[in-house]
């Protein structure tokens, strides 16, 4: 009864080390709330069970692999994509997890061990490395669900976990040929460090290539949307120049204007007055493109991409008032602004009667900014978060990320939803 709880306990530690890997570190589409953990933990003991009247040889095989590929079946939208994502789930589980727990066990060796203690050390060199995994996939997943994002690998990431399992074998095998080998002591520790050295580098270049490649694509977004903040300066001193010139010609031609509304007059002919006024009216304004949102960056995001819009056949409407926007610094209100419109101008430029209609609703101490477009079809939303539909998934998907850190900054939130017609955004900032 004791090794069956024992193998219960141990195999539902792997389960979960396994099920988050694909889910957080492999980006999968599974729901994993209460219910269907509760639902997964009773197929993996009863995996277990099943597995304890089989061969040894299938143990792990029932017990792991196929109550795991179910689990994806049951709880993925995506199972085709997910199904293969268990390999390279389990390459990472088995080079972080397995190689070392069997290394430890080659160098130390049992017969180094005093029998009472035998039992003690191998369930300690057993569990300690799941127990290690486990902790630092559930801080990923806290971490991912406070700054909303997901981590994707990509083909070449998940070439390169293939290939360190290899690499963790050869170096294993390595270790166990010369833990047979008659060498003298320096020469044996010499090899050791030199093996489990190298099984270290390994490790750590492929975590370090991980954590560096997303660092620096967040970073480049960070850095886009700055670039992004001085374009629409630029933008905006060329619509200037452009009024500006326009007020000149206005003024060069208000003596001609004058003088053909003054012969109208002598004339009486006033209906053609009001519309010859009428005409000058429309014509200083047709290309005045800034919406009066009380805040200066604002306006300039705005009339930039309602310029983009107007190009492209996309309708644009705005109601509100930002001018409490005052307190937040330049580029964040860019970053808010910028990233918010250019997700929901991609999401209209494929489409015949596109929209985006946004609606600020400023109260006593927060100013809420709604702003939604139209959509075709349901985007899936999970975790207040959305999959990118681009093929380079890993260099995506920052904007909702950006957004609501910066909304955080102020004491607020962002917020998504899609009802299949509409996606919806809505900021909330401390003002």
């Amino acid at each position: 009864m004791i090794d069956i709880s024992i193998k219960i306990a141990f195999n539902l530690l792997n389960y979960w080390i396994l099920m988050l890997t694909m889910q957080y570190v492999c980006a999968a589409h599974m729901e994993l709330g209460r219910r269907n953990a509760a639902i997964g933990s009773a197929l993996s003991v009863l995996g277990t069970v099943i597995a304890v009247i089989c061969p040894v040889s299938l143990e792990f095989i029932v017990s792991m692999a196929v109550v795991i590929l179910l689990s994806v079946c049951l709880f993925s939208r995506s199972r085709p994509s997910d199904l293969l994502r268990f390999f390279p789930a389990f390459c990472i589980y088995f080079f972080l997890v397995a190689v070392p727990t069997a290394l430890v066990e080659e160098i130390v060796g049992p017969s180094n061990i005093q029998p009472a203690a035998r039992d003690g050390f191998r369930m300690l060199i057993s569990y300690a490395p799941d127990v290690t995994l486990l902790v630092l996939l559930l801080i990923l997943r806290h971490v991912q669900v406070k700054y909303r994002t997901r981590v994707y690998f990509s083909a070449r990431e998940i070439l390169g976990s293939i290939a360190l399992l290899f690499f963790s074998f050869i170096d294993g095998a390595f270790i166990l040929i010369l833990n047979r080998t008659q060498y003298a002591q320096k020469m044996y520790w010499l090899f050791i460090f030199i093996f489990v050295g190298g099984y270290l580098l390994g490790v750590g270049y492929f975590v370090y290539c991980l954590i560096e490649s997303r660092v620096r694509i967040y970073r480049q977004t960070v850095a886009s949307c700055e670039t992004e903040y001085l374009r629409v300066q630029l933008d905006s001193l060329q619509e200037a120049k452009e009024n500006e010139d326009e007020v000149r010609k206005l003024r060069h031609d208000l003596k001609n204007h004058l003088a053909v509304l003054t012969s109208l007059c002598e004339a009486g002919d006033y209906e053609e007055v009001k519309r010859y006024t009428e005409q000058l009216g429309h014509e200083a304004l047709r290309n005045d493109s800034v919406i009066p949102t009380g805040n200066q960056i604002a306006d300039m995001v705005i009339a930039s991409k309602r310029k983009f819009c107007r190009s492209h056949g996309i309708g644009f409407e705005f109601s509100g008032a930002l001018n409490k926007l005052n307190a937040l610094t330049a580029p964040d209100i860019c970053g808010l602004l910028a990233n918010a419109y250019d997700n929901a101008i991609e999401a209209c430029l494929g489409q015949t009667q596109g929209y985006i209609r946004t609606r600020v609703n400023p109260t006593r101490n927060y100013t809420v900014i709604e702003i939604v477009n139209s959509v075709e079809g349901k985007v899936p939303v999970r975790g207040n978060s959305v999959t990118t539909t681009k093929k380079d998934k890993k260099a995506h998907g920052y904007g909702i990320q950006i957004m609501t850190q910066i909304a955080r900054r102020y004491n607020g939130n962002c917020e998504i939803c899609c009802d299949g017609k509409e996606f919806q955004l809505k900021l909330v900032l401390l003002t």
